[in-house]
């Protein structure tokens, strides 16, 4: 099993197949460590210090089952594409499982601190600065 990161959406999701305030997982940074994120009612993304990274381009984060909204019961992971521009959330989407595609999502850029893991003992998110 690969590491990942944790993102938790406070910005609109284009359908109600999660709840709100669902933790996400995502492996779109390079070296994911377990480090948490959120993207803000506001569109940024900042990290669990409050440090916003400015990103431009993709950012693909994903729902376990468990998360699903109520009276769902499927076990097919919920899977939602972020677009940044300019540190700018432009727009979320839904990934559909049957999607083909030949175009590789990513990120351009990000700023980059250095950031505290939650596998090793760091704060419980409820201290994540607002």
């Amino acid at each position: 099993m690969g590491m990942f990161d944790e993102i938790r959406c406070e910005a609109e999701l284009p359908d109600d197949a999660c709840k709100a305030g669902t933790c996400f997982q995502t492996k779109s940074f390079p070296a994911p460590c377990m480090c948490r994120y959120r993207i803000t009612a506001l569109g940024r993304f900042i990290d669990f210090d409050g440090n916003d990274l400015e990103p431009s381009g993709y950012i693909t984060f994903y729902a376990d089952p468990k998360e699903r909204a109520p009276g769902d019961n499927s076990y097919e992971l919920v899977v939602y594409r972020a677009k940044f521009v300019d540190g700018n959330l432009d727009s979320i989407v839904r990934v559909q499982s049957a999607e083909r595609c030949d175009v590789h999502y990513g990120l351009a850029s990000f700023r980059w601190f250095q950031l505290r893991s939650f596998l090793f003992g760091d704060a419980e998110e409820d201290d994540t600065p607002a």
